[in-house]
C-alpha cells in the first residue's frame, strides 16, 4: 500500500510529496522549524494512524532522519506504550481528492464518514498520567519568568517534571500577556492582568496547542508574496494534510501582508529556492517575517 500523506508536518508535505510530484518546485522550509515544539493536534493524530495500522516506521524515519518534531514526540510517546483510546471512534480511508496521488488521499476520519478528524478528538492512554492544568499553569508561570531552578526542586512531582520536559522542548504560553505572577508566600501565583483572581487553566493557550509551526506559515506566505504560487500551497495542504500550508493560504486569501518585506529576497541557493535575508544566502527563520496581523 501506498505510505500515507498524513501528518501536518513540512516533512511529509515537502520532502516526500513534493519530492515525488513537484521535483522543481519550492521545496524549503523555516530555518528554525526543526527546533520548534511538536504541535499537540497533530502529535495526536499521527498516534491515531499508527493505532489503527498505519506505518510506525515512516514516522521514526521522519524523526530521525528529518528531524521533525511532531514525528519525534508522537513517537517518543508511542515506544512509551501511549495508543489511542477511543480508536475505533475512527479509520483510515482513501478519499477522493483531486490534488492527491492518482486523485485520492488518505486520511484518519471519524468511523462511517469522510470527515478527517482533528488530533485533539483523539484520547491517550498516556493522558491519565497527568493534570493538564498544571502543566498548563507551570508553563505560564515560566513564560513570565518565573525561575526554572525553583520548579526543579519539585521535578519527583510528574506534573512538573513533564512541564519542564515540555519548556525544555520549546512550549510557551502565547497568551502570557493576559496573565501576570503575584507573590503568595514562597511561591508566586498566576493571576490575571490587572486583577488579583487565580486563572483559569484552561484559558492558558500553548504555541504546542496549534495544528502548524507559526514559523513555517510565515514561511509560506513571504514566499507566496515573493513569487511562490499560492496555488502550490493549496495543492500541497489539500495532497498532504499539511496545516501549516493550510493557514499560510487562508491568510494569504483574506489579505494579510508582510509588513518588512523589503528585508528578504526569494532566489537560488546551492540548487535550492529559499527566502533569504537581502544580500545574503542565509535561509531566514520564519519569525523574522513580521505580519500586519501581528
Amino acid at each position: 500500500m501506498t505510505r500515507p500523506r498524513l501528518s501536518a508536518t513540512v516533512i511529509s508535505c515537502v520532502l516526500m510529496w513534493l519530492s515525488a510530484h513537484f521535483p522543481a518546485a519550492v521545496r524549503g522550509q523555516s530555518a528554525d522549524w526543526q527546533s520548534v515544539v511538536w504541535r499537540e493536534p497533530q502529535v495526536r493524530y499521527l498516534l491515531a494512524d499508527m493505532t489503527l495500522g498505519g506505518d510506525v516506521a515512516m514516522y521514526r524515519k521522519y524523526a530521525v532522519e528529518e528531524r521533525d518534531p511532531d514525528s519525534r514526540e508522537a513517537v517518543r510517546l508511542w515506544d512509551a506504550g501511549a495508543r489511542v483510546v477511543n480508536a475505533r471512534d475512527f479509520e483510515r480511508k482513501w478519499l477522493t481528492n483531486e490534488f492527491g496521488k492518482d486523485g485520492r488521499v488518505l486520511r484518519i476520519v471519524q468511523r462511517g464518514t469522510q470527515r478527517t478528524i482533528h488530533g485533539s478528538e483523539a484520547l491517550l492512554t498516556s493522558d491519565a498520567d497527568f493534570q493538564q492544568a498544571e502543566i498548563r499553569t507551570i508553563l505560564a508561570q515560566l513564560t513570565l519568568g518565573a525561575r526554572r531552578e525553583e520548579w526543579q526542586k519539585r521535578a519527583a512531582e510528574p506534573n512538573v517534571a513533564e512541564a519542564l520536559r515540555r519548556w525544555d522542548a520549546g512550549a510557551r504560553a502565547i497568551n502570557a500577556g493576559w496573565f501576570a505572577l503575584a507573590a503568595a508566600g514562597s511561591e508566586p501565583r498566576l493571576t490575571y492582568r490587572g486583577g488579583s483572581k487565580p486563572v483559569d487553566p484552561l484559558l492558558i493557550r500553548l504555541n504546542s496547542d496549534l495544528a502548524y509551526p507559526e514559523s513555517n506559515v510565515r514561511y509560506f506566505l513571504i514566499d507566496m508574496y515573493l513569487g511562490g504560487a499560492r496555488d502550490f500551497y493549496h495543492r500541497t495542504a489539500e495532497a498532504a494534510h499539511e496545516m501549516g500550508c493550510q493557514e499560510a493560504v487562508a491568510r494569504y486569501d483574506s489579505g494579510v501582508t508582510i509588513v518588512n518585506l523589503d528585508q528578504f529576497e526569494r532566489k537560488k541557493v546551492g540548487g535550492k529556492t529559499l527566502i533569504t535575508r537581502r544580500g545574503s544566502d542565509d535561509r531566514i527563520g520564519g519569525m523574522e517575517v513580521r505580519l500586519s496581523s501581528d
